[in-house]
């Protein structure tokens, strides 16, 4: 194990992520919250709750950021989940966290739709490496979708799919 493995984490936590992911991993920032350490790795922020690790994976954060007023971290996951943490002292975590969010986003693309409505589409990739296809997500803005508005996004993120995904 090398001493930059650890990005200072403590030995005891060290271990036990380790544990927990199941390999050798290494920490690109960490920080200090109630609960336990959180933790941000290459693929994904790891939160120490009182009973075990979980795992977030940076592609499955749709929104977030950092308050420093609060010193709470925030995250909104793509299927609508929200969580934050409160952390003691955030280090260079808050940074990592919006570079790692922004390196899972493959096409982002917001377009008009008629009567002032829009939609964004976003493909994300994994950051572990793995060659899973591109998870796309389509977010409504302005309200309900009539029939033509929803048949001109779901029009948009087809072609948007033939043009990115790679078999």
């Amino acid at each position: 194990m090398g001493l930059f493995d650890r990005a200072g984490l403590p030995d005891a936590d060290f271990r036990s992520l380790t544990a927990a992911v199941g390999r050798r991993t290494r920490v690109l920032a960490w920080a200090r919250s109630a609960d336990g350490a959180v933790v941000g790795l290459a693929d994904r922020l790891a939160v120490r709750t009182s009973e075990s690790w979980r795992f977030i994976g940076w592609h499955e954060i749709g929104s977030g950021g950092w308050d420093a007023a609060t010193g709470t971290l925030r995250w909104q996951l793509s299927d609508g989940t929200a969580d934050a943490v409160v952390l003691d002292d955030p280090g260079s975590l808050p940074d990592l966290f919006r570079e790692r969010v922004d390196a899972s986003i493959v096409v982002q693309e917001r377009f008009e739709l008629t009567r002032g409505r829009a939609a964004m589409i976003v493909a994300r990739r994994r950051l572990d490496g793995s060659r899973t296809p591109l998870q796309w997500t389509l977010t409504r803005h302005g309200g309900s979708f009539d029939t033509a508005q929803a048949d001109q996004a779901d029009a948009e993120l087809a072609r948007l799919r033939a043009e990115y995904d790679i078999a």
